[in-house]
């Protein structure tokens, strides 16, 4: 399976940059995510990959080679796109083999591939039905199915769960993951959730506007975000960010917001000056059911919101937005009634208030 290089590939539209030189590597037999909101520019990487866009600069290499000019069928290459692509006039089966018969496979030699495929992604009993006839994640399994049926060395799902309900995309992750382990190819992924990214990527590419923000893995990416957007969006629930000041006395640090201060021993790596502050909702608590932490703060409660075996609680804490934090239960009450919030000080990450990116962590300050 092959490596895959992109060297400061950009792709234009109407003259504008839709991916603006990005460069990326992806070790082969590896599960790559490439996340990031609609219009960020992943689809169109996943073509350049596939190539079914030639880049306007720059070069993508397969093991080496340069395979920039090259269509699908050269590169080994099969996509799973978002909306399914099922031809509606032809059962399972013959959307399965369409690759194969294509290729001109002897009918044997389809029936062969596509029997095994199917079983392998528990489908054959349904191989007859017509797409109409099948559920969101009947569809799904039946277009990675025509993917994988192709024997293709690169693997690209472009928002594969995108379309299922809640439950069939948890099943639907665990199903992508152990495919990518027994078939051993390269799968990259395309999506726009986090919690795609974050339950399968090994390695994770965030991109936004064209271009790449920030590569990593799962832990480097939540644990030190880049900037403030990498840190909203790379998350279980998107993060809190308010404004603090950074001020030094002595040989202390002080971070100063409108609902709490926190002091540290000053490294002097920090400089004084307006910043902004990040929380991430699940580092936070209700005081009422964790106890107290190393800071606390009182709010009114604004709304409750049940998200699985979650619950969201949007906070009034009188700064510019509500605070969120999430609770590991079902949670219910009042809405205007008073709580506390909790949570220690290393949770804490200090950007910068001109270019957003990441000055601290508090756990940096902690020592």
């Amino acid at each position: 399976m092959p490596e895959i290089k992109l060297e400061n590939v950009s792709k234009l539209i109407d003259q504008k940059p839709i991916v603006d030189n990005v460069s990326l590597e992806i070790p082969d037999k590896s599960l790559f995510c490439i996340l990031g909101p609609p219009r960020s520019g992943k689809s169109m990487v996943m073509r350049l990959i596939a190539g079914l866009e030639i880049p306007d600069k720059g070069r993508i290499l397969f093991d080496g080679e340069d395979v920039t000019s090259l269509g699908p069928v050269e590169r080994k290459v099969a996509v799973a796109f978002q909306d399914f692509a099922l031809y509606p006039h032809l059962t399972a089966f013959d959307n399965i083999a369409s690759p194969l018969k294509l290729m001109k496979l002897p009918k044997d030699e389809i029936r062969r591939r596509v029997m095994d495929v199917a079983r392998y992604l528990k489908i054959d009993h349904r191989l007859t039905h017509y797409p109409s006839e099948l559920s969101g994640g009947e569809k799904q399994r039946v277009a990675i199915a025509r993917a994988l049926v192709k024997d293709a060395e690169v693997i690209l799902l472009d928002e594969p769960l995108v379309r299922l309900d809640y439950k069939i995309r948890e099943d639907m992750r665990a199903e992508l993951y152990k495919i990518q382990r027994e078939v051993g190819k390269n799968v990259i992924l395309i999506t726009s959730d986090p919690l795609d990214a974050m339950s399968l990527g090994e390695r994770i590419a965030i991109m936004n506007e064209g271009k790449v923000l920030q590569l990593g893995t799962m832990e480097d990416l939540y644990e030190t975000p880049a900037n403030i957007l990498v840190g909203r969006y790379f998350g279980v629930v998107e993060m809190n960010i308010f404004d603090g000041e950074v001020v030094k006395t002595n040989d202390m640090i002080s971070i100063k917001t409108k609902i709490f201060e926190a002091s540290f021993k000053n490294t002097g790596n920090l400089p004084e000056g307006k910043v902004k502050i990040g929380l991430r909702p699940e580092h936070m608590s209700i005081v009422e059911l964790s106890g107290k932490k190393e800071i606390n703060f009182k709010g009114k409660i604004v709304l409750t919101e049940v998200v699985g075996s979650d619950t969201i609680v949007h906070i009034d804490a009188g700064l510019k937005e509500l605070l969120r934090v999430s609770v590991p239960a079902i949670y219910r009450r009042q809405i205007g009634e008073g709580i506390e919030v909790g949570f220690n000080a290393e949770s804490l990450y200090i950007f910068s208030s001109e270019d957003e990116k990441l000055l601290a962590r508090g756990g940096d300050l902690i020592g």
